[in-house]
This record gives structure tokens, sequence and C-alpha cells, in this order.
């Protein structure tokens, strides 16, 4: 891209889609210094968060919406959801407390058809209509449902319509005997039905819904895929790797007997494979937030004379690798097309990101800060995925 001042030089895209070069002297003065624009600073202001060197040296940030999140749309006067079934047109306050308005007895947020309001029921031989603490329109009938002149079974009233699986049982105005159905929580008319979500109380599952017999249950949380090639060939190296698991505090690949690594603790595996031909299972296991998680994939081993998938064609060259903190990245042959990319350190933690297209540019990737050691980028591309050691050395 083109960020239209003449002095910077490797004008690319940052995370925030903001197009930004480097200065030959940084926004602090320093020359070769890490101030960029677009790299992070600290405008002193509380209220604003993702504070950033913009082209002009100004450190600037967005403002932080009701949710905290910087230059997000939860502002005051915004809707939101204040998780209250019987309110309705929630709205952030300008205190960022989200509420709504009371919704009366014919659904209407902050309506006038409230409990003990007048109404209509529409039966000629009642009179005194109002609405019920169930929110019936009902008047005072001269016989009751039951027949008994000047009765107390009117329309509103307490029944019973001998279904197990309902409860609040009143009279309708037509005088009808019904019961609201019991959710799976054993509320009366409650919002807790099958397929709803709900807790299992089980913290390695996620996606907790009611079955039709009402069990709470969810899906047991999961590796997730595996990206390997498929075949590779003896005596030569392979790199395996799955996406970080947010919450995980160890990592454990599981290689064959007779493949070897240096370094199996980390979501990244690099490992030079035996000679034992045929498919062999490489497995992973993840503690994520007190859960065992376990993932395996095959990989077949090719001897010299098979036929094994082809290598992965670069997509993009990093110099320098290992770096004191600053690395280009330069696109390989043709336009690539948009890549997501994504730099995390050995625990999963992600610490860089960008969505670029280079457009025949280099891109910087700017670890200056982080401590020495072994980070992985994360190249996504049209559903491929691609990993890449940086090694940061001062």
């Amino acid at each position: 891209c083109n960020d239209g001042n003449p002095l910077t030089i490797n004008d690319a895209f940052n995370a925030n889609c903001v197009c930004v070069g480097q200065l030959v002297n940084d926004c602090a003065g320093v020359p070769g210094g890490a101030a960029q624009p677009g790299t992070p600073c600290n405008d002193g202001n509380p209220n604003t968060g993702n504070d950033t060197w913009n082209v002009n040296c100004q450190c600037v940030g967005l403002p932080l919406d009701c949710t905290g999140v910087p230059g997000g749309f939860n502002l005051p006067g915004a809707p939101c959801n204040d998780g209250n079934p019987n309110t309705g047109n929630d709205v952030y306050g300008a205190n960022c407390v989200c509420a709504g308005l009371p919704l009366d007895c014919l659904g209407v947020p902050g309506g006038s058809a409230t409990v003990g309001s007048p109404c209509n029921d529409g039966n000629p031989n009642t009179s005194n209509d109002v609405y019920t603490a169930n929110c019936i329109c009902a008047g005072v009938q001269a016989n009751d449902c039951l027949g008994v002149p000047g009765g107390s079974a009117q329309p509103g009233t307490p029944c019973s319509d001998g279904n197990p699986n309902t409860g609040n049982d009143v009279y309708g105005a037509d005088c009808v005997c019904a019961g609201q159905l019991i959710d799976c929580a054993g509320v009366a008319g409650g919002s807790a039905l099958p397929s709803t979500a709900c807790n299992d109380g089980d913290p390695c599952t996620s996606n907790d819904t009611w079955g039709a017999n009402c069990n709470c249950a969810g899906t047991p949380d999961a590796v997730g895929s595996i990206t390997t090639p498929t075949t590779v060939d003896a005596n030569t190296s392979v790199t395996l790797f799955i996406t970080p698991v947010p919450g995980a505090t160890n990592y454990a690949w599981t290689i064959p007997s007779d493949w070897t690594s240096t370094n199996t603790s980390t979501f990244v595996l690099v490992a030079q494979t035996g000679s034992i031909l045929g498919e062999r299972e490489v497995c992973i296991d993840v503690t994520a937030n007190g859960c065992a998680l376990t993932g395996c994939t095959n990989v077949t081993v090719t001897g010299s004379t098979d036929v094994s998938e082809p290598a992965a064609s670069a997509w993009f060259s990093v110099q320098p690798n290992p770096s004191n903190g600053l690395f280009h990245l330069r696109p390989v042959g043709l336009a690539l097309g948009d890549i997501d990319l994504q730099v995390y350190d050995a625990s999963g933690r992600q610490v860089w990101s960008a969505l670029t297209s280079f457009i025949g540019n280099p891109l910087a990737i700017n670890l200056d800060g982080m401590e020495n050691g072994t980070y992985y980028l994360i190249a996504q591309r049209n559903g491929e995925r691609r990993v890449m050691p940086l090694v940061l050395t001062r």
C-alpha cells in the first residue's frame, strides 16, 4: 500500500488495516527504532485502547465502548441485551448499564397494558375486565366457570388442568382451565426447553444444551485438527502443528519410537522420521483450563523409491531469521492474495497478527520487546495452513 508519507519505506497494512510504513528515524527519534507508525504505544488515556503511533507519529487510541472493546460499537444508546426476558428495547445508558423497558401484557416494551389495568375480554357476560397477574384479560362472571352463581372460579383464577407437565393453571376468558408447560428446570412457562442453552457443570465441554429428555449435556472439548503432510520420506524432517488451545498450560507430543525430536512440548512439533515405513500415529495431549484433551493423526512414511507427497511450495521467505526483533516477509513467486498471519510464542499466546496481500511488498513483523526464544508464524490462505519458526535472539 502507500501511506502517503514520503519519509517512510516498506508501507503495508497492519493488523488494524491501516496503511503504515517504517520511518528511518522512529516516532521517538531513534534511528531505526521500533516506535514505528502502526506499532503499540500508550496515549495515557485509560478510556482508550489499541493505542498506536499514527502516520504523523501521534500516539492515539480508540475509545473503549461499554463492553471494553477499543473502537467498539456498543456505545450509550446502542442496542444490547440485559438478559431479562421480561424487558424489551434494551439499550446502553449513559453509565453503560444495559437496561430495557418492562414488557406489558401485550408484549409492548413500556406499554400501558399492565397487570390490573382495564381491558376487554370479549365476553359480554363479564364486567370489570382487567389484566390478571398472569396477563390474562378477564372479567367477573355472574355465574363462575363451574356454573356457580357468584362463585370464585372466575377467569384468571387458579385451577387444575389435570396435566402433570404444566403449572400455573388458571381459567381462561373462555373458562377453559389450562397451564403453562414446565421446562427442563422445572419452571412453568420457563425458557429452559429442549435444544436451548444450559450448563452441564463440566468445564471440559462447550455448547451445552438441553436434550429431548431434559438432560443438559455439552460437546467434549477437543484439540482440533492436526496440520501435517499425509506422506513423508523416511529419515527426513516433518512439521506438525495445531491451532493453539485457549487456556493451555501443557502440550505433549507422542511420536513413533523410531522418530526423534528436540522439543515435543509446544503446539508445533518438528521431528525427524525414522526408517520404519508405513502408517505411523502421532498424538498430542493438551491440558487446558484443567481439562485433558487428546488428538491423533496418521502419517505415512515412504521409502526413497515410493511416491511421496510433493513438498508444499513456499509462500514467502523470512529474513533475517534469526533476528534481533524485526523480521521481513517477502512473497515468493506470483501474488498470493489475502493471507491471514499470526505469530505465537511457545505457550500458544498470540503476540502479533495481520491480514495482508503483500502486493509485491515485504511485510515487517516487529517482535521488539518480546523475550528471546522461538516463535511460530502461522499463515492461512484458502483453507491451507503453513507454519514457520521465527528465532528471536539478541
